[in-house]
Formats: C-alpha cells, structure tokens, sequence
C-alpha cells in the first residue's frame, strides 16, 4: 500500500480549477492522458471551499500545475488575490496559468496577460478559449505540451490489481500471468507456475487481457526481463496488426481508459480523503469553540 502511495503522488499533476465543462468537458482528460499528461478536474461544492482545497493539493503533491478559469465567478474569491497569494506563498512551485473566454475583447485580454503575466509572474500562460471543442482541446494539449507537464514520462503506467491477467498459448502450451502494470506502449507480468523461461524478443501472438472488466487480445514482443523479490518479471511491447510498435486504436482506447480510470480512482481517494479530513477538524474546531463559549 504505501509503495502504491509513493507511485500515486509523483509525477507532475496537473489540476483544472473549476474549469468550464461546457468548453471543456471530461471526456478531454483521457485524451490529456494519452499524451502523457496527468490531468484532473477540481471543482467547487458547499463543503471546502477552492482556497483551502488548493492548498491540500500542495501538501499532498510535491508537483502539481494548475489552471484556474477566472470566467468562474465563486462566493468570497477573488482570483487576482488569490492567484498572487499563492505565488508569494509558494514561489517556484506555485506552476499556475489561467483560462478565460477570448470573447471579452482585446483590451480586456492584453490587461489580464499583463495583470498576471507580468504584475503576478505566473509561468504557465493566459489561455483564451474559445466555444469550440476540439479547438480547445487541442489548444489545451499544446498548453501542457509547452509546460513539459509530462515530466521525464512519454506514456503514463498504471498499477493493475488482483483482476488484472492475461494468458496466451506458446507451443501448445497455455500459459497465464498476472499483470502487474500497465501503459499503452508496454507491459509487466508475473506468471504462475514455474518460469517459462522465454527467449528474448520473442512475439506472443493472441494474448487474452483482462483489465478488471475490460478483455481484449493483443500482440506483444518480449522487450526485457528482470528479477524483482526473487519473482520474474516479463516485460512485453505491444505491436500492432501491421507488425510495428503500439496498438490497434479501438484496444488503445479501451487500455488508455483503463489506465486514467485507474489514476483517476486512485488521486480522487486520496484528495477527498484530506478534503474529508479538513472538514472534519473544522467541524470539531467549530463545535469546540461553541463548547467553550457555553462555559
């Protein structure tokens, strides 16, 4: 548990403050994360407010980018002091841009580039958008691009649990191993039994894979093999029907949506648990305080 822990928080994260989902809805995140970008979206609700979640991503995340839509107009904020607020509290690792409708003129956009370009010194940009999907989101995918918010990481890979399998046959031979990570160029089995001992760079044609509930069949080449904990472990590339690098589009779809979901799950417990936390200790703050002005 706690060395999936560590694999959850590394990484850049890059969080979308209240973004516009009517310019840029959800379904534009597993498209972030076939690029390589771990993205999410963090909105508002009635329970902690945007300040305080913003700030629980800090101590959570050594590394996070955020973009903040100032279109969004939220009760007791205003994003000019807020934004500025944490570029003084946080420095260098306070990566932050913003998003705004481009429709509001072209004066008012040279004052909010130069209000928090230059006046705040934020480092990820003024991104005007547009009511245009697909423009905006490969607009957004330019954006990410551009801030290197993949880090040293081409593709993302995700831990798979206990339902997470495969088998394929091999001179007659069934054999089956459990997947333990994932990524839509590659992945590492163990398997069961006695080690099949495979030569290297090897083609396994026809792996049945099941991703929890997800199954599809795949080809792969056997890329390395290493031994971790006195098991073997199996690294495979995934080829494609024309014999080169990568995957089928339908497969890489349902293997990139099974790789976000994965994240997705997993950042999503772990915020709303200190989000959950911090109301908690509000509450008993609150409750206590009233205690004492009883007494």
């Amino acid at each position: 548990m706690m060395i999936e822990k560590c694999e959850i928080i590394e990484g850049i994260k890059t969080f979308f403050i209240v973004p516009d989902l009517s310019v840029m809805p959800e379904d534009f995140l597993p498209s972030f994360f076939l690029k390589g970008y771990e993205a999410y979206y963090l909105m508002d609700d009635q329970y902690l407010d945007i300040p305080s979640k913003v700030r629980i991503l800090f101590d959570i995340f050594p590394e996070v980018i955020l973009f903040f839509n100032t279109d969004r107009r939220l009760a007791n904020l205003e994003w000019r002091s807020f934004i500025q607020g944490i570029e003084e509290e946080y420095g260098d690792r306070a990566r932050m841009g913003v998003l705004f409708d481009k429709h509001i003129g072209e004066r008012l956009q040279r004052q909010m580039e130069r209000t928090y370009l230059y006046d705040i010194g934020i480092t990820c940009g003024c991104i005007p958008m547009e009511f245009h999907k697909a423009g905006n989101l490969k607009l957004l995918l330019g954006v990410l691009a551009a801030n290197q918010a993949n880090g040293r990481r081409k593709y993302l890979r995700a831990l798979c649990g206990e339902t997470s399998e495969l088998n394929f046959i091999r001179e007659g031979r069934k054999l089956e191993a459990k997947v333990v990570d994932i990524s839509v160029s590659h992945f590492s089995c163990v398997f069961g039994g006695p080690d099949p001992d495979l030569p290297m760079y090897e083609k396994a044609e026809d792996i049945q894979l099941r991703l929890g509930g997800i199954i599809c069949t795949v080809d792969a080449v056997l890329y390395t093999k290493r031994v971790l904990g006195g098991e073997a472990v199996y690294v495979f590339v995934f080829m494609s029907n024309r014999g080169r690098e990568g995957l089928p589009p339908d497969i890489l779809e349902k293997i990139n949506n099974f790789i976000h979901e994965r994240f997705n799950r997993a950042v999503s417990t772990l915020i709303h648990e200190a989000f959950d936390s911090e109301i908690s200790r509000r509450r008993e703050a609150k409750s206590s305080g009233k205690v004492q002005a009883r007494r």
